[in-house]
């Protein structure tokens, strides 16, 4: 695959004003959300013993059937707010911090291969929660787009965020409907953990296509296999995906032309080609990781029909 730069690990300036620390992310929900220290001391500590602890409360207080998207999913979206705490205490992991950081790293070679400075670039965020990927791409000198569910507690909260650094319509600029995204003007779009939440992912990796120039690049990250008790809103519907993201991209003009091996496909990067040749595919069906993947996803949706049949007989 296409090499890459690196940034180096020594370099905490990267992370400068990204709540990482307990202290920091109750601070940080405190200022921008309202709720009392008490509550959010107790909420932020529960989600850093128990991944998700936030999310599976709103999903009792809403109806929600895990891993079923439905009205009372899509109001979840809308109303909850596990999601900020889900996404900062998430962001704080330092395996977490370095899908943005190899972001970061393609970014740049992307810039350096078109000859101009990171900051020229058009980049989409798509799904970012509470906000840490959004604010460490502008701390690091560039210009994002933002796009997270309209008119939802975690859009309203990240957005705050954004105003009380300085950062809202100067380096991030938020926008209010999906339509704009599509304008085809993109030259890089970052979705991390988003496809596996959608009902209908295959359309969704069809809009990257969209949202891109030719030779513009999608980093992105999935969990359609992880579906467990944690991750309710993860949806079952997706599970047959494991495996298949590359060629999924593939079928929609998209190339896998990196990933990274630490943490396996935390990010991948898929490149919008004009035209998708032969050796593309055998691209695919030769790298060990991308068809070992293929084959565990395979074996996973098997044993997971087989047990189905057993629970009906």
């Amino acid at each position: 695959m296409h090499g890459s730069v690196t940034v180096s690990e020594s370099n905490r300036p990267l992370l400068t004003g990204i709540p990482c620390s307990f202290a920091e992310i109750v601070e940080e929900i405190v200022r921008s959300s309202g709720l009392s220290r008490d509550i959010t001391e107790y909420r932020v500590w529960m989600e850093a013993l128990q991944l998700g602890w936030n999310v599976s409360n709103d999903v009792k207080r809403f109806g929600v059937t895990p891993h079923l998207f439905d009205e009372c999913i899509q109001e979840l979206y809308r109303e909850g707010d596990g999601f900020i705490f889900e996404t900062l205490v998430y962001w704080a992991r330092p395996s977490r911090q370095k899908w943005a950081v190899h972001a970061l790293e393609r970014i740049i070679l992307h810039a350096r291969e078109r000859g101009v400075d990171p900051s020229q670039l058009r980049v989409l965020i798509l799904g970012d929660g509470a906000g840490n990927d959004s604010l460490f791409m502008a701390r690091n000198g560039l210009n994002v787009d933002f796009f997270e569910i309209p008119v939802s507690k975690t859009h309203d909260f990240a957005v705050k965020r954004f105003r009380d650094r300085g950062f809202l319509d100067q380096q991030i600029h938020v926008l209010n409907s999906y339509e704009e995204c599509l304008s085809g003007h993109y030259d890089v779009v970052i979705s991390f953990e988003v496809l596996e939440h959608l009902p209908e992912p295959c359309a969704a990796i069809s809009d990257f296509y969209a949202m891109l120039k030719f030779d513009g690049i999608a980093l992105v990250t999935e969990a359609f296999a992880y579906l467990v008790g944690a991750v309710p809103t993860h949806l079952e519907s997706n599970r047959k995906y494991s495996g298949r993201t590359p060629s999924l991209f593939l079928k929609n003009g998209m190339v896998l032309r990196w990933y990274s091996h630490d943490p396996l496909f935390k990010p991948m990067e898929f490149v919008k080609r004009r035209r998708i040749g032969l050796e593309d595919f055998v691209s695919l069906v030769t790298d060990e990781s991308v068809r070992r993947a293929w084959v565990s996803g395979r074996i996973r949706n098997a044993k997971k029909a087989a047990r189905s049949v057993v629970r009906g007989a």
